[in-house]
């Protein structure tokens, strides 16, 4: 049994550009979550390291503007199998990942995934 990690935003959530609001949701990313579950089969634990902060999931948007989704919202809704979520505040996720006993992490970020020491495997979302 392994330690598995996954980003959040662009790795687990989908989203597009927009000119008017920067970024709009476009739901789960099917594959990613696929791997997600295969991983459990086999019998790994599951989290999710973000680079958000934790006060993003209490953050309320303006009334017009595309809602906002928190990872304990989408985790929720998706029952993902998650038995815990990091936020890293915005900082690299690589000491979090390797202060946690990660042994793969999955991102979107090739830039997070060149950060990572050679014992964790790094998968690019």
């Amino acid at each position: 049994m392994a330690l598995i990690s996954f980003d959040f935003d662009d790795t687990l959530l989908r989203t597009r550009p927009d000119e008017d609001w920067g970024l709009v949701n476009c739901g789960p990313n099917v594959p990613i979550i696929a791997a997600m579950h295969a991983h459990v089969v086999m019998g790994d634990t599951i989290i999710i390291v973000t680079s958000r902060s934790e006060a993003d999931e209490t953050t309320v948007r303006p009334q017009g503007w595309p809602p906002f989704v928190p990872v304990s919202a989408f985790v929720a809704e998706h029952t993902l199998p998650v038995s815990a979520i990091h936020f890293t505040n915005g900082e690299d996720k690589a000491p979090t990942l390797e202060a946690l006993g990660v042994t793969k992490h999955f991102d979107d970020d090739q830039d997070e995934l060149d950060l990572l020491p050679p014992h964790i495997e790094g998968v690019l979302a």
